[in-house]
């Protein structure tokens, strides 16, 4: 009997992007607001990720039971511009992922994303305002 490790991968992928506070996170960065779960409410007066979890599976076989998720980030900003430099700054912070194990908060671990499911960034304008989508899938195990 497999036993699935489900993590919250959400969270997860959240917490890790708003742990790159000297570089990704903060005043003077790409990603100024950071990662969230729902949207900010307004017009984004500096850029912001929604992370979204979209299907996912157990992953790496029976002995190794991972939980796959498949993470969509949506980045918010100001303008195309702003919008488009936050969602190439945070696909770059994707491929450090790279299968050193990386803790993502303070019960999952991160143990590679695949380069080659990285889908973007791709320009999905929405009514309020510029829209940049990137997807990637993460492994990820309980810590």
């Amino acid at each position: 009997m497999i036993v699935a490790a489900f993590v919250d991968a959400e969270r997860a992928v959240a917490d890790w992007v708003n742990s790159l506070d000297g570089s990704l996170v903060g005043v003077g960065h790409p990603l100024a607001k950071g990662a969230h779960l729902t949207a900010l409410r307004g017009a984004a007066s500096a850029c912001y990720a929604l992370i979204s979890l979209l299907p996912g599976s157990v992953a790496l076989g029976p002995e190794n039971p991972d939980h796959r998720a498949r993470i969509s980030a949506s980045i918010y900003g100001p303008t195309k511009e702003a919008a488009t430099a936050a969602a190439v700054a945070y696909a770059n912070a994707l491929l450090t992922l790279d299968g050193r194990r990386q803790p993502m908060g303070q019960a999952v671990i991160c143990l590679v994303v695949d380069p080659d499911s990285i889908s973007g960034p791709s320009w999905a304008p929405e009514p309020t305002g510029p829209r940049l989508l990137v997807d990637a899938d993460f492994y990820l195990r309980a810590a």
